[in-house]
């Protein structure tokens, strides 16, 4: 079993501190003195091979998240829902298990939960407007079929007022020919 790093051991206000600089980009050496002014054990040493080290995993979260953004591209705007959905919530499942089961075997391991957060916001909010997209065609659908069924009404109404002793197929051909506006 390997020991945990002397950064690892850091109170946490010192680490949110190192991840700040670090995602500043202030070099290791100036990160080190100010580490070693707080009264903290570090090497710049350590401090690399840790930097490494978050560097790998959040260049695999940002993989995760532009593959999961490539695939919901091509996919297109049905890509949160259905089967194209379940597969996305899937891979973010896999996604968290993953690093909750390398937290597990090493409690110290840094979350990269903005990420994590990040993908699955992607993936609810391409969700939420797939349903805003098919709840606004259902109700166009709806308006069209509603105008359409009125329509059909006036027409009926149009042809069964011309009177006359008429087979089913010429009223709809008088109602066909109304709606149409051609009679």
């Amino acid at each position: 079993m390997t020991r945990t790093s002397k950064i690892r051991r850091l109170p946490p206000e010192l680490r949110e501190q190192l991840h700040s600089m670090l995602d500043a980009g202030v070099p290791l050496e100036d990160i080190t003195a100010h580490l070693k002014s707080m009264g903290a054990d570090v090497s710049r040493s350590g401090l690399g091979r840790y930097k490494q080290q978050v560097d790998k995993v959040a260049a695999r979260l940002r993989e995760s998240r532009q593959m999961a953004e490539a695939i919901m591209d091509r996919m297109g705007a049905d890509a949160a829902t259905g089967t194209g959905g379940a597969a996305l919530i899937q891979m973010l499942t896999t996604l968290t298990t993953d690093y909750m089961v390398r937290r597990i075997d090493n409690p110290d391991t840094e979350m990269e939960v903005d990420e994590l957060r990040a993908l699955s916001r992607a993936i609810k909010e391409r969700a939420q407007a797939a349903r805003a997209t098919q709840d606004y065609d259902v109700k166009l659908r709806e308006a069209v079929r509603a105008e359409a069924e009125a329509d059909m009404k006036k027409a009926l109404d149009a042809a069964v007022s011309q009177g006359g002793t008429a087979s089913p197929d010429e009223i709809f051909e008088r109602v066909r020919a109304i709606y149409r506006g051609e009679a």
